[in-house]
């Protein structure tokens, strides 16, 4: 595990920004859940954590050696109080970027899972929706080689205007030479009226690594009245490969679509995009890099819970990018990651750090391939290549 950012005077490799808030779990035991009206119900301890983004994925990332800076909104509340303490548990000082605002409310969900129903959330957004621009300030960023941003669809002030705030943000992280990565989140009508297609348009130019889900691309570019998948569905590489592709033509250097239970699809621009993009991370392999389409099954454990599965899997992609590694060994140690993660209720105590991580992407735990057409590949390392994949010299038949 990584050093406490109090004993390094090293700046952080990589800024995770954006959402953050407290959750709070009851212990319900084994009982099943009765929220009858007047009645009273006696549970175990409490949980308490944090979430969203900048926790699942920062948090990872730190477990994971990547020297990482957290920055977010907390109010001065009791809450942001509990929070940060929350976070000076995990590694002293990983809280030190978190922004407090004073006569703001931290955000906070209360998660009520029991064993025979789907867990219900009850979540508050507070300081979430005043995070701006002007948050994430130059010092912050110091040192950085990658900043990564999370789940602005749940964060009013960076939806305003299509967008605005965001593209500001990501672009300023441009100017100042550091890579950008970009994460979302299920839409919300909260937020209010948002142009997704419009958004999408505006910073993905500015956005190096590009990670939604199926979902959220699919709400984003097909619209609300389109039948969202789960991840029980049965995915269709075409529809997938279309939705990627608008998104390099946006302007994003690598697109990669979280598919839950079915991996995690890869999709990269052309020599120039990547070219760009190798001059804020000096070292990538351009042509490694360089129009690839690619999938990663998943490793199969025993799943626990899914919580944070998303986050986790992109921090270890993320990690693997400032490592250098090539396409294929980044899609295999994000799986991973994020296989580590389902084996535990929450999203990180099952990251325990590098060593366990690399052994489990070396392991020889099955990995079961979803259901493709003929003109997909395995390449290597239980990665498929696609049938638009530059890189055919490792490729053989599946059976």
């Amino acid at each position: 595990m990584s050093r406490p950012l109090a004993e390094t005077a090293e700046l952080p490799r990589a800024v995770v920004a954006g959402h953050i808030c407290l959750d709070l779990m009851p212990g319900l035991g084994s009982r099943a859940l009765d929220l009858r009206p007047g009645a009273l119900r006696i549970v175990e301890p409490m949980t308490i954590s944090t979430g969203g983004s900048v926790s699942n994925t920062g948090i990872a990332m730190h477990r994971l050696g990547v020297r990482t800076r957290l920055v977010a909104l907390a109010g001065d509340d009791p809450l942001g109080g509990v929070l940060r303490d929350v976070l000076e548990l995990e590694s002293p000082g990983l809280g030190s970027g978190l922004v407090v605002r004073a006569g703001a409310r931290t955000s906070y969900s209360v998660i009520l899972s029991s064993p025979d129903t789907d867990r219900i959330v009850l979540h508050y957004p507070g300081a979430n929706d005043d995070f701006r621009a002007r948050d994430l300030t130059p010092e912050a960023l110091r040192g950085a080689e990658l900043l990564h941003v999370g789940y602005p669809p749940l964060m009013r002030g960076l939806c305003e205007g299509d967008g605005a705030e965001l593209e500001a943000i990501l672009r300023a992280a441009h100017a100042d030479g550091i890579a950008t990565s970009l994460d979302m989140a299920e839409p919300d009508e909260r937020v209010g009226e948002v142009d997704w297609r419009r958004l999408l348009e505006r910073v993905l130019p500015v956005t190096d690594i590009f990670l939604p889900s199926l979902g959220e691309l699919e709400r984003m570019l097909r619209g609300s009245g389109r039948e969202v998948r789960t991840e029980d569905s049965i995915p269709d590489d075409a529809t997938i490969r279309g939705l990627a592709e608008e998104c390099l033509s946006f302007g994003c250097a690598i697109a990669g679509v979280k598919l839950g239970r079915n991996g995690l699809y890869l999709r990269t621009a052309a020599a120039g995009r990547i070219a760009d993009l190798r001059g804020r991370l000096p070292g990538i392999d351009a042509g490694a890099w360089s129009n690839r389409e690619l999938w990663s099954p998943v490793f199969e454990v025993g799943v626990r819970g899914t919580t944070g599965s998303g986050d986790t899997t992109i921090a270890g992609f993320l990690a693997a990018v400032l490592d250098r590694r090539d396409p294929v060994a980044a899609l295999n140690f994000a799986c991973a990651v994020g296989s580590l993660c389902v084996e535990a209720d929450d999203a990180v105590s099952g990251i325990g750090g590098r060593a366990q991580a690399e052994a489990r992407a070396s392991s020889s735990l099955a990995r079961p391939v979803p259901p493709l057409p003929p003109t997909w590949h395995p390449h290597s390392d239980g990665v498929l290549a696609g049938p638009n994949d530059q890189d055919r010299s490792r490729t053989a038949t599946i059976d």
